[in-house]
């Protein structure tokens, strides 16, 4: 499963704003540009919730979908302007019976307009029909 999400400022300011991350970086353009990636960036935690979201709902077109764990690995800055494609795939899934559902393993990658993959992820998450 895959989607696009495009960051402009508004968008990269408005989340920082609202995960309470101040960081220079994402709330002011100044501060972007005169960083060593020349423009703003996006907050970690947004890529993050975008891809989180991303599984989240693909599963809940299945059933009922509970969050078990998560790890990402950044390679790259999202810089203003960049359009990235979010894709997870299912690797692995298996019935758990003390859960009463089926654990659905992701690995997924965050990649921008020009191939350069911004973030690595696995997922967990159990689903329950």
């Amino acid at each position: 499963m895959s989607r696009h999400h495009r960051y402009d400022s508004a968008d990269i300011a408005d989340f920082a704003h609202r995960a309470g991350d101040h960081n220079p970086v994402h709330t002011d353009a100044d501060a972007g540009t005169q960083s060593r990636f020349g423009k703003r960036i996006a907050a970690a935690e947004h890529t993050i919730s975008l891809m989180l979201g991303l599984a989240a709902s693909w599963l809940a077109e299945r059933g009922t979908a509970i969050g078990l764990g998560c790890s990402f690995r950044f390679t790259a800055a999202v810089r203003e302007g960049d359009t990235l494609e979010l894709r997870w795939q299912v690797t692995d899934t298996y019935f758990k019976s003390s859960l009463n559902g089926v654990i659905v393993c992701f690995e997924g990658t965050a990649t921008n307009q020009d191939g350069l993959v911004a973030m690595r992820g696995n997922l967990e998450m159990l689903l329950q029909e």
